[in-house]
């Protein structure tokens, strides 16, 4: 037997089979980098280590949420006001 093999059946029973992590941010947030910084810091230590990502796959996106109201009025939350038109 080859002793540096591994055994993939132990290896797979101790890992999460998904490290996926999604985080929408508001524009203002992920475009200021000092701000963006102090975001990614308070989440790395959420997930268990301030200083590295611990093997999860941290996916960030502009946060584009809109709300209806009973009038029908359309309000953008989370996005700065210059990103409504192109």
């Amino acid at each position: 037997m080859d002793t540096n093999a591994v055994d993939l059946r132990t290896t797979r029973a101790t890992q999460p089979i998904d490290r996926a992590v999604s985080v929408s941010l508001p524009s203002q947030v992920y475009f200021d980098l000092d701000q963006f910084q102090r975001v990614q810091k308070e989440l790395l230590g959420q997930l268990g280590c301030p200083a590295c990502t611990s093997g999860f796959d941290i996916r960030y996106d502009i946060q584009r949420r809109f709300i209806v109201d009973a009038n029908l009025a359309l309000q953008a939350t989370g996005l700065a006001q210059n990103q409504l038109s192109p």
